[in-house]
């Protein structure tokens, strides 16, 4: 007879004991186990033990935590969020784009439509919540009150960290208890905000995490970095992790004013330089021509590889606008002097802007990409899936008609694609109506009309939810 069930702290005991390895952590037999190991004492007990946990944990069943009255406190909090459900037509159109993408973009485009309705105010309906909360559950942007209830309710394993997703908001007091994906964004946001707070909030929680969350975690620092930043990083040169080591020595050469970062930006700068020949200097001076333009020139390496790695960790970190100051040089021309092929270059530059917050820095940075790419022979969708992901809404009036301009290619294939695999949306399209602000989404449809359904199905259902969000009236808060 044992003495009464195994308890939860037992298990988890066990089990730990059981990944770490028992020559790391000896194997603790709870009291309960005692008698029946030993009616059979020729048995190895790890194997026993391993034997008997496992069944118990077969009839183990999540428990929800309630109320007096019975009702799971995660349904409380769902009904408790203060956001008014989307109106029925929005939401028919929400419906309709979810069962009509592409697989391979359904996630990243109802992730891009949940935002869009979140912005405009509004949550969605607990009825599709089922349908819906797999695309989405990845993206914290996407995830308010209801939706994290939702999840809590539908977590079949009973693990603890489930009440963590009831908090009606993120707070310096409630943050360790959200999951990762808003635990960094809200590090980011203080960082922005108060940079030396947000890295005490870091400091006070790291060491309890486990080494792949320290390792996310601390790339928030990466926002508003600077030298009160160092103690701790140096600090972390001890740390278990390896993932955790390599990051900290990154973000610490990326500090602004330290020997290795000036040294670093003082490289990059060499390589943009406007070159004056003798003739365009005369022509200068008597006011006849225009100022060279700056070109680009990269350190020389023995092959392609070894050129893109070196460029991609001279680059890291560092900003265009910082960039263009340490040479004496106007952001656009140091911008219009990158050149297409470097996407080494190109990316690093586009990930600081974003971490920045610089939308305009960004913005830059894409229009040039776009630019700059063959539409005859490769697809500009890649780079506006990016840029639909990064930006926090929809695009500026007027960049909004360089994407439109820029999607002419995309059109003229497919109206000239004479398969069924070619005349399909690669996601030009698509990505192209999640940017457009509400006035130039008529003149996108317009300009998608005399192609196929099949081809414009997502793209047009967006653009419908978009234009009916637009018109609904903000909701009273």
């Amino acid at each position: 007879m044992t003495l009464g069930p195994i308890t939860s702290q037992e298990l988890a005991r066990l089990r730990q004991a059981m990944f770490l390895g028992l020559a790391r952590q000896p194997l603790a037999v709870p009291e309960q186990l005692q008698s029946l190991l030993a009616v059979a004492p020729d048995k190895e007990p790890a194997l026993a033990v391993l034997a008997l946990t496992g069944q118990r944990q077969r009839f183990e069943r999540p428990a929800v935590e309630q109320s007096a009255d019975g009702i799971p406190e995660a349904a409380r909090h769902l009904h408790a969020d203060q956001r008014p459900i989307i109106p029925e037509p929005a939401r028919r159109l929400l419906l309709r784009l979810a069962n009509g993408a592409e697989k391979s973009l359904a996630d990243m485009v109802v992730r891009a439509a949940v935002r869009r309705i979140a912005h405009a105010g509004f949550r969605l309906h607990p009825f599709d919540l089922p349908r819906l909360i797999g695309h989405i559950k990845g993206d914290a942007r996407c995830l308010g009150l209801a939706e994290r209830a939702y999840l809590s309710l539908a977590d079949a394993s009973g693990s603890a960290d489930a009440p963590s997703l009831l908090h009606a908001e993120i707070s310096a007091e409630s943050w360790t208890e959200f999951p990762k994906g808003h635990r960094v964004a809200f590090l980011r946001q203080e960082r922005r905000r108060d940079p030396a707070a947000a890295r005490a909030l870091l400091e006070g929680a790291f060491k309890a995490e486990t080494a792949a969350v320290r390792a996310d975690l601390l790339t928030a620092l990466d926002v508003g970095l600077g030298p009160d930043d160092l103690p701790f990083l140096e600090g972390l040169s001890a740390d278990r992790s390896e993932s955790v080591r390599n990051l900290a020595v990154r973000l610490a050469a990326s500090v602004p004013g330290t020997p290795a970062y000036a040294a670093r930006l003082a490289e990059v700068a060499r390589c943009f330089e406007r070159k004056d020949t003798p003739v365009s200097g005369i022509m200068k001076r008597v006011g006849l021509a225009r100022s060279t333009p700056i070109r680009f020139t990269a350190p020389k390496h023995p092959s392609a590889a070894q050129r893109h790695a070196a460029l991609e960790s001279l680059f890291q970190g560092l900003s265009v606008r910082e960039i263009a100051a340490a040479a004496a040089l106007p952001v656009d021309e140091v911008v219009a002097a990158l050149p297409a092929s470097e996407e080494a270059v190109l990316t690093a530059l586009s990930d600081r802007a974003v971490r920045d917050g610089d939308d305009e820095a960004v913005l830059w940075l894409i229009a040039h990409r776009l630019s700059h790419i063959d539409a005859g022979r490769f697809s500009a969708a890649p780079l506006l899936q990016w840029l639909a992901d990064s930006l926090p809404g929809p695009v500026s009036a007027g960049f909004g008609e360089t994407l439109l301009g820029s999607a002419q290619a995309a059109l003229e294939r497919c109206k000239e694609a004479t398969t069924p695999a070619a005349m399909k949306d690669d996601g030009t399209l698509v990505w192209t109506a999640t940017l457009l602000p509400p006035e130039l989404l008529g003149a996108f449809q317009q300009a998608i009309t005399g192609l196929l359904p099949g081809t414009t199905r997502s793209a047009r259902d967006f653009a419908d939810l978009a234009l009916a969000l637009d018109t609904l009236q903000p909701p009273q808060r």
